[in-house]
């Protein structure tokens, strides 16, 4: 028989997921909390560039502070930010290369009703699959570091596009790669998102920090309609 079916598995199970996140992000509005999505890949800096934010952050006066630690396996990041005095919860995929809106569901109930002025998720180091999954944020962030190289943007397009800032981290490190085009970053990523935010970051020195978390603020007065 030459009659076909094709199946739109992800579509469906995206659907789902979609469905489900904006129930989640509508329920924060409600309750005040501006939930960010933090990217990137491994050993891009997300736990050190959370303690810059939250650092600062708090040296606003802001102190209802949370964040999901998702991760393949381990507890070593959640144990950073509980250690920082936030509250951490460790969300473990077990081999899951993103995080998806049952896992986000169960993490936030976890916290059993903790309310918070900005809860943060620390995504799974991956420039691919997180892209594709909406988890219920009101603003999606990911970070590029100096030492991976800016033709990143070249290699992983779906994720510069799907983001509302990009965070170059470790800007630190730019004397020592004379190959890092920054202008060129800007350029390629902005092709790809017109409308994207680009913040030059060093958690270690500060720069860049307090101008990232007056965005942050923005945002959450935009999104939550303050």
């Amino acid at each position: 028989m030459d009659n076909k079916r094709v199946i739109e598995v992800k579509k469906n199970i995206l659907a789902a997921n979609d469905e489900a996140a904006d129930a989640f992000r509508a329920a924060r509005v409600a309750d005040g909390t501006f939930f960010v999505d933090v990217m990137a890949s491994p050993g891009a800096g997300k736990t050190t560039i959370l303690l810059a934010i939250i650092k600062e952050l708090r040296s606003r006066g802001v102190q209802e502070l949370g964040v999901i630690e998702a991760d393949l396996e381990s507890d070593v990041d959640a144990l950073k930010i509980k250690e920082a005095g936030v509250e951490s919860v460790e969300l473990n995929t077990r081999g899951v290369c993103h995080v998806e809106m049952g896992m986000v569901e169960a993490a936030f109930q976890a916290f059993g009703g903790e309310r918070f002025d900005y809860l943060f998720l620390e995504n799974i180091g991956n420039l691919v699959c997180p892209a594709d999954f909406d988890t219920g944020a009101h603003t999606r962030v990911m970070l590029l570091s100096v030492p991976e190289g800016w033709d990143k943007v070249m290699k992983y397009p779906p994720m510069f596009a799907a983001v509302d800032a990009l965070i170059v981290t470790k800007c630190d490190y730019l004397p020592l790669n004379e190959d890092f085009d920054m202008d060129r970053l800007k350029e390629e990523a902005r092709r790809l998102n017109p409308t994207l935010n680009i913040f030059i970051t060093s958690a270690r020195t500060h720069e860049g920090i307090p101008e990232l978390v007056d965005w942050l603020q923005a945002q959450r007065a935009e999104k939550l309609g303050l």
